[in-house]
């Protein structure tokens, strides 16, 4: 087909389109904001789509790519399919940790997250490590400790995420080489298992208190305005 046609492929994809919002994690009707294409240097053609989800409001992009026949000289394309997507599920969980997670931990962590998912394991593991470091470190952690000692002695966490956090291997002691550091052993199971342990820290240390203060504070102000009114 050629790029005319892929154009109206996407003009009648987009007018009625439903997909998983990865804000709100609903099969949802999404309305198309903007569309353009890029033309690579194989010919391919990758459309950018802009959708915004109806029920939550918030904005996604996508991609789709049209395949260039390598052999015909004419425009010869094929539809592929729809790629990538921005926030992805893996990722999009990441707002709600952002107004109680510090920022610099947040940002490791986050990047850890991505980097899992595309397959860059060892990579990401290690983010998820120094993302855990810095937040024991901002808890009051002696810096000079291993990480597995740190978690140890941190008072303020719970004995199960402790036991959990020592069966991780991947968050013993970390060795001062290759062969020592366990990154040669990382899979796809460990990877994503020391992913969980963080969001379960994060819930605990950092987001369940944040929710816990919230409520107190609107508790608070529902009180004062009650007071008013029975002032006045």
């Amino acid at each position: 087909m050629t790029i005319e046609q892929t154009q109206k492929i996407i003009d009648g994809a987009v007018a009625d389109f439903i997909d998983t919002c990865p804000h709100c994690g609903a099969k949802v009707h999404m309305k198309m904001i903007f569309n353009d294409k890029h033309i690579k240097n194989n010919r391919d053609v990758i459309y950018y789509v802009v959708f915004r989800c109806v029920p939550c409001k918030k904005l996604i992009l996508e991609t789709c790519r049209f395949e260039q026949n390598y052999y015909d000289q004419n425009e010869n394309l094929k539809f592929i399919g729809w790629n990538d997507k921005y926030p992805n599920d893996g990722t999009a969980f990441i707002e709600k940790y952002e107004n109680a997670v510090p920022k610099d931990v947040l940002d490791d962590f986050e990047e850890g997250a991505k980097s899992i998912k595309n397959g860059c394991l060892k990579a990401g593991v290690s983010m998820f490590r120094r993302s855990l470091q810095s937040a024991l470190i901002n808890l009051g952690a002696d810096e000079s400790l291993e990480l597995v000692d740190q978690i140890k002695n941190q008072s303020g966490l719970t004995q199960d995420i402790k036991d959990w956090a020592h069966n991780i291997r991947i968050l013993g002691n970390w060795g001062a080489h290759p062969q020592t550091d366990n990154l040669k052993d990382i899979d796809l199971k460990l990877a994503e298992e020391t992913q969980s342990f963080l969001e379960q820290f994060f819930n605990y240390v950092y987001l369940m208190p944040s929710m816990v203060a919230n409520a107190r504070q609107r508790n608070k102000k529902q009180e004062t305005e009650k007071l008013k009114e029975e002032e006045s």
